[in-house]
């Protein structure tokens, strides 16, 4: 509970200043712990769909490596847990099979991968998702 001007004789607003910054740091914190709860939701789907929507080679010793390596991850950013969304077993690849590639053969181009891309879906969702998620949560319109 909060009392505006408990304490406060006529003139005295350092405490009153006090005040509001105590609730404020507490509101703050309460904010904190609910937009790190929607990204850490937001982030453990996005994997599962990652997952199933990446790219499998089907030969080879390597068959869904890339696939299984997505992973959720919370981080320290200046002083804030953030979460990262990132494939861990092959980092390299992303980029290549999102845009597509040149393939080169003894210094020639020798064809063009294609583009696969499933990455930017599931950004795009969770861009989405997370607005939706903060919004019923902080109380929005």
């Amino acid at each position: 509970m909060i009392v505006l001007g408990q304490g406060m004789s006529s003139g005295n607003y350092g405490s009153l200043a006090k005040t509001i910054q105590q609730a404020l740091a507490e509101v703050g914190v309460a904010v904190d712990e609910e937009t790190q709860a929607v990204f850490d939701e937001v982030g453990k789907e996005a994997v599962k769909k990652l997952k199933q929507t990446s790219p499998v080679n089907p030969r080879g010793k390597h068959s869904g490596k890339y696939a299984k390596g997505w992973t959720y991850e919370k981080k320290g950013y200046r002083g804030r847990a953030v979460g990262v969304v990132r494939n861990k077993t092959d980092p390299q690849l992303t980029h290549l099979l999102e845009y597509g590639h040149p393939i080169i053969r003894d210094g020639k181009k020798v064809g063009e991968a294609e583009a696969k891309e499933h990455i930017r879906p599931v950004a795009d969702w969770c861009a989405k998702e997370i607005e939706n998620k903060l919004t019923k949560k902080l109380g929005g319109n």
